[in-house]
């Protein structure tokens, strides 16, 4: 039989009774394990057991080959080509108004920036306030990626890396200098 990358085919068209003659052997034996049907005009094969010096049985992946056939009939999940899902994933949150940080865990961080930061006696924030630095805070981090992908994009490359943060932040005169 001449190669071929299906696999699969190639296994579908073997004698479905060699798995499960070698199957139904739980450890080695002592007689040799017949293949093949008892046909008369076949020529019947005998294969000596091959055993190791732990006493397990060499071959043991060509069992689990012939056994993949039989999962191999269920359809092929689909997937989109990279990017796809990128781009659809980019153009839903450009048309979309709401939050994408979660308010929990940023009101968590503002609690503690402020206990850092603020005199003991402000610790209370009102749900206004903790709403405008929240959207304050995502339209910075939008305008620093957007600069920072511009920047990718001169230097001829797709993937934003720290450097270009830190040009955006430099050019923009955002956040603090460097």
């Amino acid at each position: 039989m001449a190669r071929t990358k299906h696999f699969a085919s190639r296994a579908r068209d073997r004698n479905p009774t060699n798995a499960t003659a070698s199957s139904s052997a739980a450890g080695p034996s002592a007689t040799p394990t017949r293949r093949g049907g008892s046909q008369g005009g076949e020529a019947q094969q005998t294969t000596p057991p091959a055993t190791t010096t732990a006493g397990r049985k060499k071959g043991g992946t060509k069992r689990t080959k012939q056994a993949m056939p039989k999962s191999s009939n269920k359809k092929k999940t689909f997937r989109y080509k990279p990017g796809t899902v990128a781009l659809r994933e980019i153009r839903h949150f450009q048309k979309t108004t709401k939050l994408l940080i979660p308010a929990a865990s940023f009101i968590r961080e503002v609690r503690s920036v402020t206990q850092i930061f603020a005199p003991p006696d402000v610790t209370r924030w009102t749900a206004e306030a903790l709403m405008a630095i929240q959207e304050a805070a995502e339209d910075f981090l939008v305008g620093l990626f957007s600069d920072a992908m511009l920047c990718a994009i001169h230097a001829r490359r797709v993937t934003l890396m720290r450097k270009d943060f830190e040009l955006a932040r430099r050019l923009g005169g955002k956040g603090r200098p460097l």
